[in-house]
């Protein structure tokens, strides 16, 4: 139905935004990763929508990018995925985390979404696999690898998860990871005790400032 809202954010939640144009607000569900990335109350903002019709029901999902939304379009086709889950993926994994989980099998890893078991995890692997091989997506991401020094693997990967997770636990939530670090950094640390430190150290030197 609509291919993009833009307009002023009016009300922004960790789960969904309000986008005003001229005086009507568009309640959209978003992810968490699309919420790290949204302007601040007042100012413009633009995402891409995904209509959802039901009989009793229509609800609009908004993306801060197109490789977001086209990920959550394959998301939501398969089986015992409803865009509550698909959101959920989304919020816990970039779209290029969610294409190296899949293309490395990494079932573990993935349970790390709320509410998804490893068997319901491994049945979605198995089924992107062909879906994102289609994506514009992943020839996106396969460029991009090829001009890069660094292949992202899963340890960065479980690196990112356990610093996201100790932050939430000493109160900095929803922080952007890769603000504080790179996975440059993370792959020559490995260690998480110290890359909690480091990370800790740069948050309490920019508030200093």
């Amino acid at each position: 139905m609509f291919e993009y809202i833009f307009g002023k954010l009016a009300i922004k939640k960790v789960d969904y935004v309000a986008i005003d144009i001229n005086g009507l607000a568009y309640k959209i569900y978003i992810s968490l990763k699309t919420f790290e990335k949204l302007n601040e109350i007042g100012k413009d903002e633009k995402l891409y929508i995904f209509t959802n019709v039901k009989e009793d029901n229509i609800s609009f999902y908004g993306f801060k990018t197109q490789n977001e939304r086209e990920l959550f379009k394959e998301l939501i086709t398969i089986s015992g995925v409803g865009p509550k889950l698909a959101i959920a993926i989304l919020s816990t994994f970039e779209v290029k985390e969610v294409i190296e989980i899949v293309s490395v099998d990494e079932i573990k890893i993935f349970t790390k979404v709320p509410g998804l078991g490893l068997k319901k995890a491994q049945k979605i692997i198995l089924d992107l696999k062909d879906k994102v091989k289609k994506l514009n997506i992943s020839e996106s991401f396969e460029e991009k690898s090829k001009n890069s020094q660094i292949n992202f693997n899963s340890e960065i990967l479980i690196l990112k998860e356990d610093l996201k997770l100790a932050l939430d636990s000493l109160g900095y939530q929803n922080e952007d990871v890769s603000k504080w670090i790179t996975d440059e950094e993370l792959c020559k640390i490995g260690d998480i005790s110290e890359v909690i430190k480091i990370v800790l150290q740069k948050i309490q030197s920019k508030k200093r400032k």
